[in-house]
């Protein structure tokens, strides 16, 4: 073949592979959905001039990152950016981005946060598993409280019903549709339910100009505050309202008008000033110990939510030297936001938790650890747990929440019922259905904590638990209610430096699980003995006392807590920790006597004098 053949070749060759190219690709826009072509338009004018400013010229207060001299306004809001006329240039706008609905197309979209969506759609914030399937599985839905089932799930059977009546509106989907900040009336949001922030000029626009922003755009940054937690996590377990030092009551806002000490919640509810969480006392936020594949989960789909939690105390509170890594070891979002958050000093060796996620304010330094305040970037030091803590091994097995929390939050006696006559506003479809459930508690007490085991094949853990559910539920007019007395695990995030005294722990009937009422040591001719006198009645049902959670000397085996992995102090248990207290009758707390319990127990019983009368079990 000679030369100009091969030209005119080459030339046929190149425009049959260019030819194929256009047809490919002609087909592949002509099958694209319309979300993918959405995605390909957003990737196509983020970085080209939008007409949106030639309007929104004076728009203002939005930080550096998701300026729209950076990203544009499309990037955000959609609609179309090449349009001069409002009504065309605002069409299919997404006035408030960043609700899940529509992740793909906000703050998830290829150009932005698209690793974000798979772990936020995982994020049990947002399935509500483990409230899910407690729920069901107390209404006599399912076989255990552990299993798959995601909010978005369920349908209308009665615990379904119930769900959607009273606990759906806390899951990350529930859509934020009104303009304004996170308040303690938020539920949902996706993105904004964490990052969304006004300052005053917005707020001040949005009160004076019929509900619009023209000028001052609210912020969209990590300046992650307590009120941004408060709205879903005021209920519950009451660990946004116990950090801060308040406890919720059965007062009415006109039983405290004027009175020193309460506060009544945009919601109604009343609460009362007890004792804050030392953490709160000293300024920590949330953020500054819960880390971000915490809260916007890791892309793992969890059961329950103790499964999702990453830190622990004795990450900073340290018993042992630490593992550390430096900044230039961290994954790209621990860097970002030891950058964002100005932490990231190259020369400090930041602690871990115990997945090894980097703390981005905590740092360990000549044998000391020290944490900046994501607020106010203020450094303070850490302290090491205390002796009686780590010496020894009578409570190795103890989590750090047994001894230091101060109270936790308590309801007795609850009674839900069904009401079919009436209407209930159903919080996942958000619109008004048939049909109501309406709760009746008895007693709201605010003291301290009942123990648990949670025993694992390779691990025996005391945990702090509360009364997850004592309580009787009335399904129909015609069926019998179901009754429960269940525990549930809990941080009340009411801790304290100082710990509760031996004798709160080994003669105090609640910590037990008996209930509230008098537990006496007897001795009765040379014998040693224990009595325990309740002050509830007890319950028709189960012959317990109302607030109890087991006999006096006896255990539970099934239907015992919200989980399969709780279980209540065993017969043996509970003597070898009243036995303890028998000697605490005569013998003080820190006495040689009880600092030899930490180290051999049956050793120092088996060398007690004449004296010592202990228990004759």
């Amino acid at each position: 073949m000679n030369k100009k053949n091969k030209i005119i070749l080459s030339f046929f060759l190149h425009a049959l592979i260019s030819l194929t190219v256009v047809f490919l690709t002609i087909y592949f826009l002509e099958n694209l959905t319309a979300d993918e072509k959405q995605k390909i338009s957003l990737v196509k004018n983020i970085n080209q001039k939008e007409s949106c400013l030639s309007c929104h010229s004076e728009i203002q207060g939005i930080e550096e990152s998701h300026s729209p001299n950076k990203i544009g306004c499309y990037s955000c809001h959609l609609g179309n950016p090449n349009a001069i006329e409002k009504n065309e240039a605002h069409a299919n706008m997404i006035l408030i981005p960043g609700n899940l609905n529509d992740i793909e197309f906000t703050c998830g979209s290829s150009n932005c946060h698209p690793q974000m969506i798979s772990r936020m759609k995982n994020n049990i914030m947002n399935t509500m598993n483990g409230v899910v399937t407690v729920d069901k599985w107390v209404f006599g839905e399912a076989t255990s409280p552990t299993f798959k089932n995601s909010i978005h799930e369920i349908k209308f059977s009665p615990a379904e019903k119930h769900l959607r009546n009273l606990c759906a509106s806390c899951h990350l989907s529930n859509i934020k549709s009104e303009l304004g900040p996170i308040n303690e009336l938020s539920r949902g949001g996706g993105c904004l339910a964490c990052h969304l922030n006004y300052s005053n000029n917005a707020l001040f626009e949005l009160k004076n100009s019929s509900k619009q922003l023209t000028k001052f755009h609210p912020n969209i940054d990590i300046k992650i505050n307590n009120s941004h937690c408060f709205g879903c996590h005021s209920r519950s377990g009451r660990i946004s309202l116990s950090y801060d030092g308040w406890h919720e009551t059965l007062y009415k806002p006109e039983d405290v008008k004027s009175k020193i000490g309460f506060r009544v919640l945009d919601d109604g509810r009343v609460v009362k000033q007890i004792q804050k969480d030392i953490h709160s006392e000293k300024g920590l936020l949330c953020v500054d110990c819960h880390n971000s594949y915490e809260i916007m989960g890791d892309g793992n789909y969890y059961l329950h939510k103790e499964e999702q939690l990453q830190i622990q105390c004795i990450d900073c509170h340290l018993i042992d030297n630490p593992k550390t890594k430096k900044i230039n070891e961290f994954d790209f979002e621990s860097k970002k936001i030891a950058e964002l958050n100005n932490t990231n000093d190259n020369s400090r060796n930041y602690l871990l938790t115990k997945n090894e996620i980097p703390y981005t304010n905590v740092f360990y330094e000549k044998g000391k650890t020290f944490l900046i305040k994501k607020n106010n970037k203020e450094k303070v030091e850490i302290k090491k747990p205390s002796f009686v803590c780590t010496e020894g091994k009578a409570h190795k097995d103890l989590s750090c929440n047994t001894c230091h929390n101060s109270w936790t939050p308590q309801c007795i006696g609850c009674h839900t019922e069904y009401d079919e006559n009436s209407t209930m506003f159903d919080l996942l479809d958000n619109k008004e259905a048939d049909g109501e459930w309406l709760e009746h508690p008895k007693d709201l007490l605010a003291e301290t904590t009942t123990l648990a085991v949670r025993q694992s094949p390779n691990k025996r853990e005391i945990i702090e638990v509360m009364p997850g559910m004592i309580l009787t539920i009335k399904k129909s007019k015609n069926e019998s209610p179901i009754f429960k007395r269940l525990f549930a695990p809990a941080f009340s995030h009411t801790i304290r430096k100082e710990a509760k005294s031996c004798q709160e722990c080994h003669l105090n009937p609640v910590v037990l699980g008996y209930g509230r009422g008098k537990l006496e040591y007897k001795i009765t001719n040379g014998k040693g003995s224990f009595i325990f006198t309740p002050n509830y009645p007890n319950s028709k049902i189960d012959n317990l006392p109302e607030d109890a959670w087991i006999g006096f000397l006896k255990e539970k085996k099934y239907n015992v807590a919200t989980r399969e992995n709780i279980r209540t102090f065993s017969v043996d248990e509970q003597k070898r920790i009243l036995t303890l207290g028998s000697c605490l009758s005569c013998h003080k707390s820190n006495s040689k006597v009880i600092n030899a319990t930490l180290y051999d127990f049956d050793k120092v019983i088996s060398l007690k004098s004449k004296k010592c009368i202990i228990p004759n079990w």
